[in-house]
């Protein structure tokens, strides 16, 4: 084989090589950037609300103004929530449930209740003592 032909053959085969890599960079970098899409969804869509999933770390303690959040939040979910003996089941924009009787100030703690699949059907929060 000529030198001419050999260094065409090499050419070749590295254009083909090239263009291989730049498709495959390209695939890569869509992949990459369809599951940041995702992931940002998910992080906009669980703001504020209690993880749904089982094993899950909760805190053992909550403040009044996130108990009052969580009820908010998780409302417009399907998640039943009880304070203190109080139920709030029922949410319909543009009506804010009424937890007016809670006390910001004062701790609670958090017994979330979950089915045979480990989501989140209830949360009963409970006023802990003054300390």
């Amino acid at each position: 084989m000529s030198d001419h032909a050999s260094s065409m053959l090499r050419l070749g085969v590295s254009v083909i090589l090239f263009i291989t890599a730049c498709v495959t960079v390209a695939d890569l970098s869509s992949q990459l950037d369809g599951a940041l899409e995702l992931r940002s969804q998910q992080e906009e869509h669980s703001e504020g609300r209690i993880a749904r999933t089982a094993g899950v770390g909760l805190p053992e303690r909550i403040k009044g103004t996130q108990v009052m959040q969580a009820i908010r939040m998780n409302l417009q979910e399907g998640i039943s929530i009880h304070v203190d003996g109080s139920e709030y089941d029922a949410y319909s924009e543009p009506f804010e449930p009424d937890v007016s009787t809670l006390d910001a100030s004062s701790l609670y703690s958090i017994y979330p209740q979950r089915n045979g699949n480990g989501d989140i059907t209830s949360v009963r929060f409970e006023k802990l003592g003054e300390e």
